[in-house]
């Protein structure tokens, strides 16, 4: 065979091998493609039935709420009562309108739901705005004490299991695509390999491996980095939304509560009022929150510098003033001769103690007063203490005041274990407990290594 022939047929044999590989690649793309596409599809139907029993349950719950909230209407004999049963009635008529909607753009409702639901609304809505005393007597009365405790969750559940029955199927369909996309692809690999095979030979199988890994190895790499970038603008966002959320929600009670939006009768008033209060907690709560999940993530820095406490606990006090004249309760301090300095993060600490006596002038009573005193401990280290004559700091067993979920006072449920956690970032421990004859107390004790001795 003359060279050129030699040449001719190696030039052959690399296109014949070119061709079986884009053709083989092309194939596989192909079934792998058309496997993916029917299973996103799939996967999307599978999720419809799940979000559908997800809103039938909640449905149900919401109008098992709605019958409660019916219930103190009619049956509480206080005004404020009845106008807080009535807010709360209205609230839960209208989420249960729009999961309605929710659930109907999902699935078609049979008529014996639809109309279940139409009824409960319009009854609640009913004695929503009716002001007479006898509600318990109405029928509208009894219709949404009929339907939201027992009728209506029942068919909700009704609902519910045939959505789960649905998600079943759909799901045994989408195992069924898996497996018919995985065989073909197998399929089209092993014809692959058998026409592809006698051309590549060692070196070139190793050299495919190889890149394989690395392509791998770098989609994994960049995967991961996208998803980390993602949770944090994720993160970020949400929290951005929300502060806002809650300065729209306090700014426009306050604008409420000084008429500038019109006048204000006596009870809408209250009610403004305690939209702000409600909205300030929140925000407190997501402040909370915030630094509770830096501890968690062992990413809260501290930044300790030595602290004169007898300054700086004045310094608090002066700007607890004007809460405690408010409340008409004295705040007292008491501080040792030879106090040390104490080695810690002013700004956390300054943190852990207004949560402190915030809570205690909350709960104090008016002519009262809340101590703050500073301690020497036997084995040489500070106990910070803030103590008021109520039980502002709840239960007397520590572990069951920590537990709680509503916080002391009125103020955030993460209050007392965000003050404790800080503490124990600091090295040391936070109690909490009755108080030497009446009322309750606060310890904050950090160890003899914070002690700076003059």
């Amino acid at each position: 065979m003359t060279a050129p022939d030699a040449s001719q047929k190696t030039r052959r044999g690399v296109r014949s091998v070119a061709i079986r590989c884009v053709v083989a690649a092309l194939a596989l793309v192909a079934v792998a493609g058309g496997g993916l596409v029917a299973q996103r599809r799939a996967v999307e139907a599978v999720g419809e039935p799940a979000v559908v029993v997800g809103l039938a349950g909640w449905l149900g719950t919401l109008a098992a709420k709605g019958g409660l909230a019916a219930r103190d209407l009619a049956q509480s004999p206080d005004e404020g009562q009845r106008g807080e049963a009535r807010i709360r009635l209205a609230v839960i008529l209208d989420e249960i309108a729009q999961q309605r909607q929710r659930l109907g753009r999902r699935t078609a409702l049979p008529a014996e739901v639809q109309g279940a639901i139409d009824n409960f609304l319009a009854a609640g809505r009913s004695l929503v705005d009716t002001e007479a005393a006898d509600l318990a007597e109405r029928p509208t009365y009894r219709t949404v004490m009929d339907l939201g405790p027992e009728r209506l969750p029942v068919l909700l559940d009704r609902l519910a299991a045939r959505g789960e029955a649905e998600g079943r199927t759909r799901l045994e369909l989408l195992s069924q695509i898996q497996l018919a996309t995985a065989g073909a692809i197998l399929i089209v690999l092993a014809l692959a390999v058998v026409a592809i095979a006698p051309a590549i030979r060692g070196a070139a199988g190793e050299v495919r491996a190889l890149q394989g890994e690395a392509a791998r190895l770098t989609v994994g790499s960049a995967a991961a980095d996208a998803s980390r970038r993602g949770l944090s603008q994720y993160l970020l966002r949400l929290e951005q939304t929300l502060a806002a959320a809650v300065k729209t929600v306090v700014g426009l009670s306050d604008v409420l509560a000084l008429g500038a939006a019109g006048p204000l009768n006596d009870k809408q008033r209250e009610y403004a009022q305690r939209i702000r209060g409600d909205g300030q907690r929140l925000a407190q709560l997501l402040e909370d929150v915030h630094d509770l999940a830096l501890i968690d993530a062992g990413q809260l820095k501290l930044d300790e510098k030595p602290i004169d406490l007898g300054p700086f606990i004045a310094q608090i006090l002066d700007q607890m003033r004007v809460q405690a004249d408010r409340s008409r309760i004295a705040l007292m301090h008491s501080l040792p001769v030879d106090m040390p300095r104490l080695s810690a993060d002013p700004s956390r600490l300054r943190q852990m103690m207004r949560r402190l006596i915030d809570i205690a002038l909350r709960a104090g009573e008016s002519g009262g007063q809340v101590h703050v005193r500073v301690a020497h401990e036997p084995a040489g280290g500070l106990a910070l203490s803030v103590e008021t004559a109520g039980q502002g700091f709840g239960h007397p067993d520590a572990e069951i005041a920590l537990a709680r979920t509503d916080g002391p006072g009125g103020t955030s449920a993460l209050t007392l274990p965000l003050v404790k956690a800080l503490a124990e970032h600091h090295g040391g421990r936070m109690t909490v407990g009755p108080a030497p004859g009446r009322g309750s107390i606060a310890i904050l004790n950090f160890p003899p290594t914070r002690t700076i001795v003059a």
